[in-house]
């Protein structure tokens, strides 16, 4: 190296600078460690449980798959699309190769399809132990589906509420049936308009999404009140916020534009949690022995 070189490099060395970035780095790791949220550290393990995941092939739902897949559960993914579904088990399989997945289909958003789906559970599985109401659809425009339901309300409340109800006489028979629904820090902003359930009134993309969280959590309270002389549990949970899910596909207008992308994605790697993270908390309440008698409550952070 040259003289004039090692010259810069020891005016550097002695100046602030060094100092500036370390403190800079350290405040950035900071950030991370606290937005990505706690792990779940509890050594639970749920072997040979029958877990039923909806909407399992990507995102959270996929990363909660893996995990619960490494602690012995015999996972049935529940989605749309079949094609995703196998790319879905290659993964899982490729991150624990012992994994046991069985890909069923199923859409959330059409009622036959439910009610199809739950009688192939029942004949084909002697009982289920979870139910993770994990599927869901965020900031999308107004729709009808074939049975005259908006999109997102049916989605996000109406087919959880139905699967779990035909559902109950397989979870009863667990030793301790647990129902996780999956909702969103959104729901605390939300005013659920009774006369307006199928939003048909000045739709808004993002109301209609803070109100079918704010209804799926309340179906988890009534839910824990009218069967808690039971052995079913049923508790709901919200990831926090979460890059790589469905915030940032075709229906958010962070993805509208490259230029917009490229200055909010830095943004978002700092603030947001990844999937495998937003998913600690959903593993928690799969697997933790202890809340086999926990009923009602809305999780927000791993314990």
């Amino acid at each position: 190296m040259s003289e004039a070189f090692m010259n810069d490099f020891d005016q550097f060395t002695q100046s602030w600078w060094p100092y500036v970035i370390s403190f800079i780095i350290s405040i950035i790791s900071a950030i991370r460690i606290y937005m990505g949220g706690s792990k779940c550290e509890s050594s639970g393990r749920i072997e040979g449980k029958n877990v039923i995941i909806t909407g399992g092939a990507s995102g959270i739902g996929l990363e909660t798959t893996k995990e619960l897949s490494k602690r012995g559960a015999n996972i049935i993914l529940a989605i749309r699309n079949a094609e995703k579904g196998t790319k879905a088990v290659e993964e899982i399989k490729n991150f624990y190769q012992k994994a046991k997945v069985t890909v069923k289909i199923l859409d959330m958003s059409e009622f036959s399809s439910i009610r199809a789906f739950a009688q192939q559970i029942i004949d084909e599985y002697e009982k289920i132990d979870i139910l993770i109401n994990n599927a869901g659809i965020i900031f999308h425009p107004y729709k009808r589906t074939s049975e005259g339901n908006e999109l997102t309300f049916v989605t996000n409340y109406l087919g959880p509420f139905l699967l779990t109800h035909l559902l109950l006489p397989a979870l009863n028979k667990s030793e301790n049936g647990r129902v996780i629904n999956v909702s969103a820090m959104a729901h605390f902003n939300a005013k659920l308009n009774l006369d307006n359930l199928n939003n048909e009134k000045n739709f808004n993309e993002k109301d209609a999404y803070a109100e079918s969280k704010l209804a799926l959590t309340m179906f988890t309270k009534h839910m824990a009140e009218q069967y808690k002389e039971t052995k079913i549990t049923f508790n709901s949970v919200s990831p926090g916020l979460v890059r790589d899910t469905k915030h940032t596909e075709k229906y958010s207008t962070l993805s509208k534009s490259f230029l917009t992308r490229l200055s909010v994605w830095p943004w978002m790697w700092l603030f947001l949690k990844s999937p495998r993270q937003g998913c600690q908390t959903i593993v928690y309440l799969a697997v933790e022995p202890t809340l086999h008698k926990v009923s009602g409550y809305y999780f927000r952070y791993t314990i």
